[in-house]
């Protein structure tokens, strides 16, 4: 066992989140970058106060009774299943195929968005008519294009009337995302592990908790002026078959 006068701990947090769907572990995850790995034990105490003349005020007797242990998991990598336990989200991937698109038809178009049936649209190409074919309508003029996410933006007091049927033709790419469906899994259910080492004299130092549940505990700012980490905290449980609810080594 280490002999080190004090702890400055180093190391990687690896996740096996529960699978609600299937009711399955879903394995441990390559380990991440985080900045927190906290295990607070805690305990209510219960005394005896002594209501006699002699001893008035004084503890007769005291006991100290084992609490849930909270965990905080602040995690700094920026991954799909991070942000998905940062948003109480489910996975699901966003996948379009490469098109060429030719007169897609906006029955009524209003000033301002109309969305396409695409994304990641190619600039060169895009042309948007009326539903006769007769009238091209001006690029900047009579409206403007979000290419990214696939919104066609009629311009007030252009010559796309509102109301008015447009058809619009263009090419899209392919488009391989991932999206994080917000709020459908309020809680994260996992089994967690942490390995490094105190980096005082280099010895190791190694964590398994056995079963958390997990809540987000901070806001995430998409315009914070420094580094986002995404915070999780919750309660170890003791699952069956065990008889702790994590297990700590040091060597």
């Amino acid at each position: 066992m280490s002999n080190a006068r004090a702890v400055l701990g180093a190391g990687l947090v690896s996740l096996d989140l529960w699978d609600p769907d299937a009711q399955v572990w879903s394995g441990f995850e390559a380990p991440v970058d985080a900045d927190k790995f906290e295990i607070k034990p805690n305990f209510e105490e219960k005394v005896s106060v002594s209501k006699s003349h002699l001893d008035y005020g004084q503890a007769r007797a005291s006991v100290v009774l084992p609490s849930p242990t909270e965990i905080t998991i602040e995690i700094a990598a920026a991954n799909a299943k991070a942000f998905a336990m940062q948003f109480q989200g489910a996975v699901a991937a966003l996948n379009q195929a490469a098109a060429t698109v030719t007169d897609e038809a906006i029955a009524s178009a209003k000033v301002g968005e109309n969305k396409l049936a695409n994304r990641n649209i190619v600039a060169t190409g895009f042309v948007v008519e009326n539903t006769a074919g007769t009238t091209t309508y001006v690029m900047g003029t009579d409206y403007e294009v979000n290419y990214a996410l696939g919104i066609l933006i009629v311009k007030s007091g252009g010559a796309i009337v509102p109301g008015a049927g447009l058809n619009v033709s263009y090419s899209a790419l392919a488009v391989s995302a991932t999206r994080i469906l917000g709020g459908r899994n309020p809680q994260v259910r996992c089994r967690a592990r942490f390995v490094g080492k105190n980096m005082v004299d280099g010895s190791p130092l190694e964590a398994d908790v056995h079963e958390a549940v997990l809540g987000a505990s901070n806001a995430f700012d998409f315009l914070a002026t420094d580094f986002v980490a995404i915070q999780l905290s919750g309660k170890i449980v003791t699952p069956p078959g065990k008889t702790e609810g994590y297990e700590v080594r040091v060597f």
